[in-house]
């Protein structure tokens, strides 16, 4: 270990928590998965965790916790593209990566310096990477139900491992198998996995606790008041008049002090971007070192506070982008001094607070994204036909790097080449509610911008009703609402669409969707254009009631995977209200798991 990283205990201690916590995901995982071994958002969760180990332990320079994150990782990605079957002693293996891992982190969490002797376990490792015979039991389950034949599936094996893709989305892609008819497989094959969370621990400001103590103190003082002042109207000794203004005064000072709560207990949860910044000055040295690069690292911003949930979630998008930068955007010297460029290339972290919003930006003032090489590779990969390409326009090409699977590299390397990198950065944002815009121009650079919610815990949302439901749309998608007559519903290609202003966009009729009674709305149809990750649009609803903040509350492993809902909250009068999921929603409508690139406008 090099003397600036024994130096470090913060940066150290980090990486250890975050280690220790995906590789008990990987046990419970693996093991899942050896009961359904065609799971693919199983399998997908194993290989983050393992890839993010080994991304991690890259730039902090723990070579042999590298090569051994490598070696698994490969026989991962010889189960995802249907390569061989996660048979038992896949598992075995894999679970003896992942204890060997494990004894590696704890030996870096003691700052013990030591020598393993893994050749044995990579040699195993390389040797359950043999194709296995049998068909994945997803395929046998669509062979039986005569979704396919097992032609077909045999046929559609061999060019799902060729592709990198998943064999239910190539049979999806070639109009062999509806997305139903893959949903039903997987749940026919698939079990509930109960997982439970792992404990996680930050430090807090004692400041911002002594302030939360003090406001509960006089939240109580507020709750003794209104105390007395019931006992006081119950036994008469108060008349109306004075009880209206005495309530009023107390409800008054009762919402100035449960603001000043909900200010306050969101600050201990913010932490600094910084956190998440400083590990990427030895990313970048490293990895710049690595692919004989000259690189500098400029940060600004890094004092910016968003909540501690969104800064986990955004470190692994972050190193993606940083080291995409570094492989496919950076030039060599010599490339760069051809060019007239500096040697020396540049690559810029900001983060600033706009509204509720964080907006993170990362940009290089390398090579740019060519549109016709992206264009080449998706087609060259299957992502994408023929007929749709001519239908992009150049940013939704750009935006097919976002496609799992794809990668413009020609062989995997530790540092890119498996189609996974772009694919972590779109999933985590989703997973927020964020957005990416990419701005490129070849031969200048690309410019990589995230917006983030500032806190998960409490959102802003749009009430409307359904069916005398109540739901609420999370207010950051929201772009507009509006009424709209009946005649101006289309349908286009067999799809309902709405005409706005200059533009048309699909149509999703809530209700419908979500599976509760439709009614004809009365004078006109309530519309709410919704945006998601550039993907816009139109949700048709039966009333509008109106905006409020609400704490989201997790509707737990039982009722946690429903799609299109993000979770509920409670209303003031008890109630449960379901607050949708627009990521989900746009899914759902559009019936696809990829809809279209994602793209901010």
């Amino acid at each position: 270990m090099s003397d600036d990283l024994a130096n470090d205990p913060q940066l150290i201690e980090e990486f250890v928590t975050e280690s220790r916590e995906g590789l008990q995901c990987v046990d419970e995982d693996l093991l899942a998965l050896e009961q359904t071994p065609d799971a693919a958002e199983i399998l997908d969760r194993v290989f983050r965790a393992v890839h993010s180990i080994k991304g991690t332990a890259s730039f902090l320079n723990f070579p042999q916790l590298v090569e051994l994150a490598h070696a698994a990782e490969d026989v991962l990605n010889g189960l995802r593209k249907g390569e061989f079957t996660a048979a038992r002693h896949v598992i075995d293996v894999l679970l003896a990566s992942a204890d060997q891992l494990r004894r590696m982190i704890e030996d870096v969490a003691a700052r013990t310096e030591r020598q393993y002797d893994i050749a044995p376990l990579l040699q195993t490792l390389r040797a359950v990477r043999t194709p296995a015979d049998g068909a994945p039991r997803l395929g046998s389950i669509l062979v039986q139900q005569h979704v396919v034949g097992p032609t077909e599936l045999a046929g559609s094996l061999r060019e799902a491992a060729a592709q990198q893709t998943r064999l239910g989305d190539l049979l999806v892609n070639k109009g062999l198998a509806t997305p139903e008819q893959i949903q039903t497989a997987v749940d026919e094959q698939s079990s509930s996995t109960n997982k439970h969370d792992a404990t996680q621990l930050m430090r807090v400001d004692v400041a911002k606790l002594d302030h939360l103590v003090n406001l509960v103190g006089e939240l109580i003082l507020e709750r003794n008041r209104l105390s007395q002042l019931h006992r006081s109207w119950t036994e008469g000794q108060i008349g109306t008049e004075d009880f209206d203004s005495a309530l009023s005064n107390a409800v008054g000072r009762l919402t100035f002090v449960t603001d000043e709560m909900q200010v306050a207990s969101l600050k201990t949860r913010m932490v600094p971007i910084d956190n998440v910044f400083r590990k990427f000055t030895r990313l970048v040295r490293d990895v710049g070192q690595n692919l004989k690069k000259e690189v500098r690292l400029v940060q600004r911003g890094a004092e910016t506070e968003l909540d501690k949930t969104v800064v986990e979630q955004i470190a692994d998008p972050l190193v993606h982008l940083v080291r995409n930068a570094l492989d496919h955007g950076i030039e060599s010297p010599a490339e760069r001094e051809a060019a007239g460029k500096p040697r020396e290339g540049t690559i810029a972290m900001e983060a600033f607070q706009q509204g509720d919003h964080i907006i993170v930006r990362v940009s290089d003032d390398g090579k740019g994204i060519d549109p016709q090489r992206i264009a080449d590779k998706a087609l060259q990969k299957g992502l994408v036909t023929p007929e749709r390409l001519k239908s992009l326009s150049v940013r939704e090409i750009v935006d097919l790097i976002f496609l799992p699977g794809f990668s413009t590299a020609e062989q995997a390397t530790e540092l890119s080449g498996r189609g996974v990198g772009m694919d972590v950065v779109r999933t985590n944002l989703k997973k927020m509610n964020g957005t990416v815009q990419i701005d490129s121009a070849v031969g200048k650079g690309s410019t990589f911008t995230l917006k983030l919610p500032l806190t998960l815990a409490i959102m802003s949302v749009l009430l409307v009703n359904v069916a005398d439901e109540e739901m609420a749309l999370p207010l950051q998608s929201v772009c507009e609402t509006l009424r709209t007559e009946k005649q101006d519903l289309h349908y286009l290609h067999g799809r309902e669409v709405i005409r706005l202003r200059n533009g048309v966009l699909p149509v999703c009729r809530l209700g419908r969707v979500l599976h509760v009674a439709e009614r004809a709305a009365a004078g006109g149809e309530r519309v709410v254009v919704i945006n998601v990750a550039g993907e816009r649009m139109a949700v048709l609803v039966d009333h509008l009631l109106g905006q409020e903040q609400t704490v989201v509350k997790p509707l737990g492993s039982y009722l946690g995977h429903v799609a299109g809902i993000a979770g509920a909250s409670i209303t003031g009068d008890g109630r449960v209200r379901l607050i949708v999921d627009p990521a989900g929603l746009v899914t759902m409508a559009l019936g696809t798991e990829n809809p279209l690139p994602e793209v901010a406008p």
